[in-house]
């Protein structure tokens, strides 16, 4: 089966269809955070009735139009009611945010039983890291033949915390969250607001 971002493949779009079906079919409105140029919003809004972009560089969101609403935000101040979304997603973001202030933001936007899905990445951290690096480098090297490589235009920030200092600190504000590692180096949590 064709990869649906196979003409505008890179290490973050592989993993948008795991993304979007862990999103739950109930929800009604899902706002991805750091949305770039809203190549994800796009992808959800097929399936999710409201969507909502944010980023904080206005230059790259796009003009209205694609079904999406976009504004200019950022993680540590979402424009949004308390207990008002059903999904936040944030794919390579929470790098570049104040992490405590972004978790306790999407805590308040999610309504009982809402999800967070955060895919992210992390600075490599010695020995126990290696087997994924050998798995990601030959992941890389295969895909990157069979799809098309894309970069879109957004800002790149090397992570400050190895794979286990970002996990750490995610546990310490959201009890209950779950992390995996994923190819291509990046990593899955997710966590569900109580209901």
């Amino acid at each position: 089966m064709r990869h649906p971002f196979a003409d505008r493949w890179n290490h973050n779009t592989d993993h948008y269809p795991r993304l979007l079906a862990l999103v739950p079919r109930t929800a009604q409105h899902l706002v991805d955070v750091g949305c770039g140029d809203g190549t994800f919003c796009r992808y959800a809004a097929g399936r999710v009735p409201s969507v909502s972009g944010i980023d904080p560089d206005a230059s790259v969101l796009p003009d209205p139009g694609d079904g999406v609403a976009y504004q200019q935000g950022t993680a540590e101040r979402l424009p949004f009611a308390d207990g008002s979304v059903d999904a936040v997603t944030m794919t390579a973001v929470l790098h570049h945010c104040d992490v405590p202030a972004a978790l306790a933001e999407v805590r308040r936007v999610l309504a009982p039983g809402g999800v967070l899905l955060v895919l992210g990445i992390g600075g490599f951290g010695g020995w126990r890291d290696v087997p994924f690096e050998a798995r990601d480098v030959l992941t890389h090297q295969v895909l990157s033949r069979v799809h098309t490589p894309w970069e879109p235009p957004t800002v790149r920030t090397a992570p400050g915390l190895t794979w286990d200092q970002t996990r750490t600190l995610v546990d310490e504000h959201l009890q209950g969250a779950t992390h995996r590692r994923l190819p291509l180096w990046r990593s899955l949590t997710t966590w569900r607001q109580p209901a």
